[in-house]
């Protein structure tokens, strides 16, 4: 391995190394070990601070792809070169890992971090091989000793731009941070930068995403249904009509009349499934993939319960096949109601 585990060359060799484990699932959380179950910091999309470990993320580029399922940051999802996967890849900016060590305060320090040490103020990394992290210097880093010997003043997270979630450069973030820097800016203006990205980060171009989203579910479709949303509706199989010519039932209850915009048909093959219900469940399991691919399409599902004559009896086992959407948040495919409120009974009483 050619850097630092801990430096950002040198986790990104990590996940280079371990890219088969990552992309599965189901090995991520023995990967936290790797790091020696630290945390790794990053600058999220809605402009704060959040913290990951090993396993669940990767890069491409330099670019930090955070594996997520929170709803919070599931709608900046961004279609990639992954495997079939309903996970949300977000782009995110790399903000130093824990050093396992604290200041005079307690607080944890992470490389990125300024901080004042034996009369120095510079920002934590690690350098070279060593395992002891310090302030970097002109030709030699600070070193630290002890825990509570340096006073942490900040970050160096002051002054992104939002460009950095989509082509990044570590180098743009370490600013004149110490006093070794020709014509570098005074210790006083290093501290007062970057107290303003202590507990969150700041950005030059006054980037604020909006925290707003779409509601999952609908009780009236006339409620959520825009003009430039996909309208989706379930449909049977080719047949041919009276006049010799192809035709596809639609399944759908509550269409608007009114409706001009793109629709979408999803195929029920009840002919290659064995029933009604698993032929649900393929069908919208792959127009599900498909729309996660999409981010900045919304797709509204018609109800299908009336067309497809789904007993209240049935109607439990039938919302279950939409468990991949609730499980992975997936905030651009809007459903009826009841699937949501079948789904999250089952999740919070019925998986005894």
């Amino acid at each position: 391995m050619g850097y630092n585990k801990f430096s950002f060359r040198g986790i990104k060799e990590l996940c280079q190394r371990y890219n088969r484990e990552i992309y599965m699932s189901s090995e991520r959380a023995a990967l936290k070990a790797v790091l020696d179950n630290r945390r790794v910091r990053f600058v999220s999309p809605l402009g704060t601070y959040d913290y990951a470990y090993f396993g669940e993320f990767t890069f491409e580029g330099d670019v930090m792809l955070l594996w997520t399922k929170k709803m919070e940051y599931t709608k900046f999802h961004r279609p990639s070169e992954m495997p079939n996967t309903m996970w949300s890849v977000v782009p995110v900016i790399f903000a130093g890992v824990d050093t396992r060590y604290k200041d005079d305060h307690y607080q944890e320090i992470f490389t990125g971090d300024v901080v004042t040490y034996k009369g120095y103020t510079s920002f934590v990394r690690y350098f070279g091989d060593c395992e002891v992290p310090g302030l970097a210097g002109d030709n030699c880093d600070v070193q630290f000793e002890r825990n509570g010997e340096m006073h942490k003043e900040g970050t160096v997270f002051s002054g992104l731009t939002q460009s950095m979630f989509n082509e990044f450069a570590i180098e743009k973030l370490y600013w004149p941070t110490d006093q070794y820097v020709p014509y570098g800016i005074s210790r006083v203006e290093v501290i007062e930068r970057a107290s303003q990205a202590k507990s969150n980060p700041t950005f030059a171009d006054g980037y604020k995403p909006s925290i707003k989203g779409r509601q999952l579910a609908y009780e009236d479709i006339s409620e959520v249904l825009r003009e430039n949303d996909v309208l989706c509706y379930f449909v049977g199989e080719p047949c041919e009509d009276e006049n010799g010519e192809e035709t596809r039932d639609v399944y759908a209850d509550n269409i608007p009349d009114d409706f001009s915009g793109e629709e979408c048909d999803i195929a029920l093959e009840i002919s290659i499934c064995e029933n009604l219900i698993e032929a649900i469940k393929t069908s919208f399991d792959v127009f599900l993939f498909n729309a996660h691919n999409e981010p900045d399409k919304t797709f509204v599902l018609c109800d299908f319960r009336k067309a497809l004559s789904i007993s209240k009896i049935m109607e439990q086992k039938v919302a279950l096949q939409f468990w991949s959407w609730y499980e992975y948040k997936i905030p651009n495919v809007i459903l009826p109601f009841w699937i949501l409120n079948k789904i999250a009974g089952y999740d919070m009483i019925g998986r005894d």
